[in-house]
C-alpha cells in the first residue's frame, strides 16, 4: 500500500474524533444501513491492509448505530482487488469459477506472448480494477453476476472486514461532516456503476525486472513440450514460446518462482532473474488438488 493511501486512511480516522456527533442530517442510505443522526462516535480506527480479506480501511463505531466500514481510495486509485491468491479466490468464488479463469488466462497468455510489445514471463497473476490497453478481459467474461463483484469491492461476509461505504478523494477530511459528505454507499446501484469500469486484470511478471511479485499465485503457467538436452539460458518471450505454451493450473498455490525453479530443474531452461535476497531456491513439484 502506498504512503499516500495510508496517509488518507489516517486522516479519515483522525477526523472522526471520539466523542463528537454525526450531523443532524445524514443521507438516506446511511439510515438504511442502521446509522442514526447525531449519534456519538465511540471508536475510530485505521484498519488498513492487515489481512488480504479486509476491505474496510477505516472503522467508525457509535453508541447506538451500526458502524461505518469505510473503503478509502485516492481519486486516481484503479485497484479494487489486488493480487488474488488461489486460496482466497476459491473461498470467495468456488472451484468452477477458478477453472473458468485459468482457462481464460491461459488463452490470453498464449495470445499475449506473440505480441511485439510482450516481455518475458512464465506465469500470469490477476487483480481486479480499472484498466486500459490489452491486459484485461471484462469482468462478466468470468463471473456470472454482480454479487461476485460486490465481494471484490466490499469484501466477503458481514463482519467488520466487509466495507459498507466508499470514500474516494485526494482531499483529507477535517471533521465527521466532511467524511459524511464524501461517502457513497456500497449498494447494488454503486456496484452496477462500478461494473462498467472494473476488469479482470492480467499481470504477467517479468522475472528480469520484478522480484517480490514473483511470489504471487499464477492462473496460468508456461509448460515446455519436452526437456532440453543441456542447460540453456532463455532471455526473450519469443525464444521461450518456441519451447512450449501456457497451460491451465490447479488451485495449489503455484507462483512464478515455482515455475522458474521447475523449468530449470526438470527442463533445463534457465531464466536469469532479478535478485531477491530474501528468497532461497527450492524445488517445487505441482500436484492436482
Amino acid at each position: 500500500m502506498s504512503k499516500l493511501s495510508q496517509d488518507l486512511e489516517k486522516a479519515i480516522a483522525n477526523a472522526a474524533k471520539i466523542g463528537t456527533c454525526l450531523p443532524q442530517n445524514i443521507p438516506e442510505w446511511m439510515q438504511k444501513i442502521g446509522i442514526l443522526s447525531e449519534d456519538i462516535i465511540t471508536e475510530s480506527t485505521k484498519v488498513g491492509n492487515n489481512s488480504s480479506n479486509n476491505k474496510t480501511d477505516v472503522l467508525i463505531k457509535f453508541q447506538k448505530s451500526n458502524p461505518l466500514k469505510i473503503s478509502a481510495k485516492l481519486g486516481n486509485a484503479g485497484y479494487f482487488g489486488n493480487w488474488y491468491g488461489h486460496e482466497r479466490f476459491i473461498n470467495e468464488f468456488g472451484r468452477k469459477v477458478f477453472d473458468k479463469l485459468t482457462a481464460k488466462t491461459s488463452l490470453w497468455a498464449n495470445e499475449w506472448a506473440n505480441k511485439s510489445n510482450a516481455n518475458l514471463f512464465v506465469g500470469v497473476s490477476i487483480s481486479f480494477g480499472e484498466r486500459t490497453g490489452d491486459t484485461f478481459i471484462p469482468f462478466l467474461d468470468i463471473f456470472d453476476n454482480l454479487e461476485d463483484l460486490k465481494k471484490i469491492v466490499c469484501g466477503f461476509g458481514e463482519k467488520d472486514n466487509a466495507a459498507n461505504c466508499l470514500y474516494v478523494s485526494d482531499e483529507y477530511p477535517k471533521s465527521i461532516q466532511d467524511i459524511v459528505e464524501k461517502l457513497s454507499p456500497l449498494d447494488l446501484e454503486t456496484i452496477q456503476r462500478l461494473s462498467e469500469k472494473i476488469r479482470v486484470i492480467f499481470r504477467p511478471i517479468n522475472p528480469f525486472t520484478e522480484a517480490s511479485n514473483r511470489g504471487k499465485n499464477v492462473y496460468t503457467k508456461f509448460e515446455p513440450h519436452q526437456p532440453l538436452s543441456e542447460i540453456t539460458d532463455v532471455t526473450s518471450i519469443k525464444d521461450l514460446m518456441k519451447l512450449g505454451k501456457f497451460t491451465e493450473v490447479f488451485p495449489n498455490g503455484l507462483n512464478h518462482n515455482h515455475i522458474l525453479d521447475t523449468l530449470q530443474a526438470d527442463y533445463k531452461i534457465r531464466i536469469p532473474l532479478r535478485p531477491n535476497p530474501t528468497r532461497k531456491w527450492q524445488f517445487y513439484s505441482e500436484s492436482a488438488t
